[in-house]
């Protein structure tokens, strides 16, 4: 049995050897630790921070503010990839059509159809291609639905709102098509749709 002296010295050899390892180790592990922890509230930081400017731009737009639009297109610039800056380009581009600002409401819709994904793109998609069609842009409004996701939903509208531009271009028998096509993929939802199909005069 070793005495007391000999552990010691078993002990010191064993520091000697992996001492600096052992040290080593507790050093990244305490950094690792610490930093996971920094970056943990780093980011919970930044989520509140996008919030509150979230808020602050959406309670600016409903109030009409003289700089509401600037201050919304800045925050849209900034964090063009965040899913608020979807939500209130959405907003922006509403009240720019109420308004009557239509350039402002495309180049805000645009920012979500460049960043965004799913029912959100969808969403700024539609609203696009309707602001261009009210421009008279039709080319560009059929563009804008021409690679919408129809997963989520969107089927129906987007083959309607396709029919409604193609008649507004003059193209009777592409409008006829698209609202053909809408009550053939759901007939309850596009009772809208018959009712403008039945509206448009027949060919000569």
């Amino acid at each position: 049995m070793e005495t007391e002296d000999q552990q010691v010295e078993r002990i010191k050899e064993f520091w000697n050897e992996h001492g600096k390892g052992i040290i080593a180790g507790l050093v990244i592990g305490f950094a690792i630790f610490y930093g996971w922890r920094y970056y943990d509230a780093k980011v919970m930081a930044d989520k509140e921070a996008m919030s509150e400017q979230f808020t602050e731009v959406m309670t600016a737009l409903a109030s009409d503010n003289d700089s509401a639009t600037l201050d919304a297109q800045a925050f849209l610039q900034a964090n063009s990839r965040n899913t608020y800056a979807h939500l209130a380009a959405l907003e922006l581009a509403r009240k720019a059509v109420e308004a009557g600002d239509l350039g402002t409401a495309v180049s805000a819709l645009q920012s979500v159809r460049d960043n965004a994904k799913g029912a959100l793109k969808a969403v700024a998609d539609v609203r696009q291609a309707r602001v261009l069609n009210a421009q008279g842009q039709y080319d560009a409004a059929l563009a804008a639905i021409a690679s919408t996701d129809a997963s989520d939903g969107f089927k129906v509208m987007v083959l309607e709102l396709r029919g409604d531009i193609l008649l507004a271009k003059g193209d009777n028998a592409g409008a006829r098509a698209a609202y053909q096509a809408a009550i053939d993929a759901d007939a309850q939802a596009s009772s809208l749709a018959e009712i403008k199909l039945k509206s448009i005069p027949a060919e000569s």
